[in-house]
């Protein structure tokens, strides 16, 4: 009758719309998320964000399941142009462009 002793789900990544998620995509949103400049109370917030981007991804490609690369590509969506520009061009020039453009982000 009362629910409140229950134990929450605390998966962080639930299935959704018959989607699963592999477990390096789910690795790849955590890290994301120590990673993003968010203030704490808006973690929960971002991560609903990534996790329906990247799910739309898998989805539109016709997976079942989302992968790191459906992550990818939800975050990049959600990224303004400029900057979704210059993580492009970052990964285009492999991981030594992606530390350099990191140390630049993190001196603005």
């Amino acid at each position: 009758m009362l629910n409140f002793w229950k134990k929450k789900n605390t998966e962080s990544t639930p299935q959704r719309d018959g989607l699963t998620w592999s477990d390096a995509a789910r690795a790849g949103l955590e890290q994301a998320l120590a990673q993003a400049p968010v203030p704490a109370l808006l973690k929960n917030r971002v991560r609903g964000e990534l996790k329906s981007a990247a799910e739309a991804t898998a989805q539109a490609a016709g997976r079942s399941e989302v992968t790191p690369q459906d992550l990818m590509e939800g975050m990049l969506s959600k990224m303004p142009a400029a900057m979704r520009n210059q993580v492009e061009t970052a990964m285009k020039g492999g991981p030594e462009a992606l530390n350099d453009l990191q140390k630049r982000l993190q001196k603005k």
